[in-house]
């Protein structure tokens, strides 16, 4: 899998998770109110944002240095949230590389942010 195709499916797969998440959230307390409310302008957001990524590239070209940001972290997010399912040797193995290669682009991102 190409860098650019990892980027696309994270951040799908970041939206649906949020997506999730906020489905989830049924309790009517203040603090679950505000969750929701949280989950709600994140997707607002990723689907405002995530539209223009079409590559690793585009981050750059496309995105004002706040949206670079806040696509920074939710990767970041994504990334400590990772799960590596190690239920057979071909899934570890593939979860791992993804795993790697995400690290990979993720320091990218940050390294050349720094150089700006």
């Amino acid at each position: 899998m190409t860098d650019d195709e990892l980027l696309i499916e994270s951040l799908s797969i970041i939206q649906k998770q949020i997506k999730e998440e906020l489905d989830a959230e049924k309790g009517e307390s203040e603090a679950s109110k505000e969750i929701r409310q949280d989950y709600e302008e994140v997707l607002e957001l990723l689907g405002y944002i995530v539209p223009k990524i079409k590559g690793i590239d585009s981050l750059y070209e496309e995105l004002d240095e706040d949206e670079f940001a806040f696509i920074a972290e939710c990767l970041e997010n994504y990334q400590d949230n990772f799960i590596i399912d190690g239920r057979n040797p071909q899934k570890l193995k593939e979860d791992e590389e993804k795993y790697s290669q995400l690290s990979d682009i993720l320091f990218e991102l940050y390294d050349d942010d720094d150089e700006e």
